[in-house]
């Protein structure tokens, strides 16, 4: 997590250093998100999850970065933020979370088997008709689709690595990304194209947000 922690103090992606919301969450709460209880993973600073919050959320951040987690705690104090590994699982009571957030965490997940891993973990701590919001970038992403490939035979579908963080992605299109979400129903997505900072240079950025909801098999028909 060297390289995470080294990010948090040097503010190179917008998520180290903006105090405001992402867009996707404040449009994906434009959509009708609701309920009692949100755990955002990943949650960096703290700024979505603050948001979340606001929104009358009761919420939980957690992220493996503790200067990150620092930082969130200073942000709220009145929120729990937690130093955590999404490999250890999802810190929640199973079927508690209403609302789970993962904005730019997913695509960081490279290898199939541990995103299987952790959309099992998502369909376990989910509440019935509890909403996941995914925010991540495309293929045509104009910083991310022109990083080199990662080089790891096992990470697919679009994997490339941030030369600056240390990081590997995976980048995905809408098809590709219902694709692996199976076992969940598609509720809304935004695409979008829009100029943003990445490492002090200016990039066209084409990210897409999705709204996935636990799908559950129909009642049997007693006809």
């Amino acid at each position: 997590m060297s390289g995470w922690d080294a990010e948090y103090g040097r503010g190179g992606i917008p998520s180290s250093y903006r105090d405001d919301p992402s867009g996707a969450v404040v449009w994906a709460f434009s959509r009708g998100l609701g309920g009692e209880r949100g755990l955002d993973v990943g949650c960096g600073t703290g700024r979505n999850t603050v948001y979340a919050a606001s929104q009358g959320l009761r919420m939980v951040g957690f992220d493996r970065s503790a200067p990150a987690i620092e930082r969130a705690r200073a942000r709220d104090g009145t929120i729990e933020f937690l130093v955590g590994d999404l490999a250890d699982g999802l810190p929640a009571e199973d079927g508690s979370i209403d609302v789970l957030l993962d904005i730019f965490v997913y695509k960081h997940v490279v290898h199939p088997e541990a995103r299987r891993e952790y959309r099992d973990e998502m369909q376990r701590v989910l509440s019935p008709g509890g909403r996941v919001v995914l925010h991540l970038a495309e293929p045509t992403d104009g910083y991310y689709g022109a990083c080199p490939p990662l080089g790891d035979a096992h990470a697919w579908p679009h994997a490339v690595l941030d030369p600056v963080v240390g990081a590997g992605s995976v980048l995905f299109t809408l098809d590709e990304l219902c694709e692996e979400f199976k076992g969940f129903a598609l509720v809304d997505s935004l695409a979008r194209r829009k100029d943003g900072d990445m490492h002090g240079a200016v990039y066209e950025r084409h990210t897409l947000t999705t709204i996935f909801t636990t799908s559950t098999p129909a009642a049997p028909s007693t006809s």
